[in-house]
């Protein structure tokens, strides 16, 4: 993994015990990994849907604890309007409870507070999401004028809960002790879960290689495990470890660092892109497209890390663009490799954005954009060689240049 010591802003932190041991592990909201430093225990963490998480009251207290919860957004956000397309780096935190009056955000708290995991065994009582609110949170990530199209990428959804208690019919704040709202105590039970279902469970996965019981590797925030043993890679899904393939492209001489890609094709309705002749003429590159061209299947590319807004949607483009060939293989052995933390999920939700980037005539585009259809047929992980310089990684045959700390800025997404 490349990396620098470059902050681009503070990061949650959760507070949690070993399953193994139960010693305390602090964990950053991007961690993919619970690392034990006492037992050397090392799982994966899963959630059925959202993690969900909780700003744990003062010890204490004695009350009966009201938990109200907040939608959490943070990810990569394009509007795509006329010949344009705005983006922004959206972070934001938003009440999803039906209570009128309480504080429309959490504000700074979750940095400055330790957050724990909700459980079926958290004490206190939850208020439900409203559906309705969650459209408010849908509308608060736009921005731009109203008509243009918008793409998430990248996005971490949470649910945090922030304490309360009910005194004196008033709702107080658990953490300052301060009265918010008066309190209807008649209308609680409208408002509250019944049950807690038991996916609000976190569950451990082990990173033992299924293939040869070798211990996995990965980056704490690596979304694709990797055994050196077998050379084989995994990903979780379903609360268990499946193989998925990948290729490392061969590079030169020099020190070389290979940072992963998502190559996708995909079946596409509205527009036809089927072969790199298609993209010639779509995009009109300074290319005239010969029928070699048209035998070549159109592979779309995305960075399989994740980036500021700007320079993901440049390496899609450049990427889709180019479409980068070589000789391949598919062994880790000798190789530095940068970890996945953008899943193909998300990659997959970057073709429209990239087409929209590609196209030249932009009054179809946007009439093209909101009836596009696609089937993903073929997916793999391809690890591209860069080389490395003091402050650059460089791409070893188009020449463009990521410098180290967009990468740093990147694993705080």
């Amino acid at each position: 993994m490349i990396s620098d010591s470059y902050n681009s802003r503070e990061s949650w932190q959760i507070e949690h015990q070993c399953p193994q041991c139960g010693a305390p592990v602090l964990l950053d909201e991007t961690d993919h990994l619970l690392a034990c430093s006492y037992c050397r225990t090392k799982l994966y963490l899963l959630s059925q849907g959202p993690f969900r998480y909780r700003l744990p009251p003062p010890l204490e207290t004695a009350k009966e604890i009201l938990y109200v919860p907040y939608r959490r957004y943070r990810g990569l956000s394009y509007q795509v309007r006329g010949r344009n397309i705005d983006y922004r780096v959206a972070d934001l935190n938003l009440l999803t409870a039906p209570v009128k009056g309480l504080p429309f955000s959490l504000g700074l708290r979750p940095q400055v507070l330790k957050l724990k995991f909700v459980s079926p065994e958290t004490e206190g009582r939850f208020a439900k999401v409203d559906s309705a609110l969650r459209d408010l949170v849908e509308t608060a990530l736009q921005f731009g004028p109203s008509g243009s199209l918008q793409f998430m990428i990248g996005d971490v959804e949470s649910l945090i809960y922030a304490p309360f208690y009910r005194e004196d019919g008033r709702l107080f704040d658990a953490i300052l002790k301060r009265p918010v709202i008066p309190w209807d105590e008649g209308s609680l039970e409208d408002l509250l879960e019944q049950d807690r279902p038991l996916d609000w469970q976190v569950r451990f996965v082990s990173t033992l290689c299924p293939h040869c019981g070798w211990d996995l590797q990965g980056e704490k925030d690596a979304l694709v495990l990797l055994c050196r043993n077998c050379q084989t890679a995994w990903i979780c899904k379903n609360s268990s470890l499946e193989k998925i393939d990948f290729s490392v492209m061969t590079g030169g001489e020099g020190p070389l660092v290979h940072l992963p890609f998502w190559r996708m094709r995909a079946d596409i309705e509205g527009v036809r892109l089927q072969s790199y002749a298609d993209l010639i003429r779509l995009a009109n590159l300074p290319k005239i497209a010969t029928p070699s061209h048209e035998a070549v299947p159109l592979y779309f590319w995305s960075p399989a890390f994740k980036l500021n807004p700007a320079l993901f949607m440049r390496w899609t483009r450049q990427m889709t663009a180019y479409q980068p060939g070589g000789q391949a293989k598919e062994t880790f052995e000798g190789a530095s490799v940068h970890p996945v933390t953008m899943p193909l999920a998300d990659a997959v939700g970057s073709i429209p954005l990239a087409i929209a980037n590609l196209m030249m005539d932009k009054r179809k585009m946007m009439k093209l954009l909101p009836d596009l259809r696609m089937t993903l047929t073929d997916a793999l992980l391809v690890y591209q060689p860069f080389l490395v310089r003091r402050n650059e990684l460089i791409h070893e045959k188009m020449g463009l240049v990521i410098h180290r700390k967009a990468l740093a800025f990147g694993a705080e997404l």
